[in-house]
């Protein structure tokens, strides 16, 4: 988990922007680890995740605006990054937290980083 954290942060300190096969292979990355993980995430694990798939949402919905050949494959990473931020938040809500105190928590995340 630390880890795929840590390469987010290093690719939004980037001046240059990933190729396609490095999105992707990130993307395979972090939706793998989800797949057998994501029941056994604590809070702020939970938080920071929700942080790596916004980012990726947000960069995959830019680059599929582009009309390239792979604008098609972002189109669906976005879309399952957004299924998978929002079963994400409603495991939130259902330990408690209402939206605001998530929203807070994703600021921390997002000031720090």
């Amino acid at each position: 988990m630390q880890e795929l954290f840590d390469k987010m942060k290093e690719y939004l300190n980037m001046d240059t922007e990933i190729s396609f096969d490095e999105f992707d292979g990130y993307y395979k990355k972090v939706t793998a680890f989800l797949n057998d993980n994501w029941t056994n995430l604590n809070e702020d694990e939970t938080m920071h995740m929700l942080f790596i798939l916004d980012n990726l949402k947000s960069n995959g919905e830019d680059r599929a605006k582009r009309k390239t050949k792979e604008a098609k494959k972002y189109t669906k990473m976005t879309q399952r990054c957004e299924i998978w931020a929002t079963a994400l938040i409603n495991r939130l809500r259902e330990a408690g937290l209402t939206d605001e105190e998530i929203g807070k928590r994703y600021e921390v995340i997002y000031e720090a980083v």
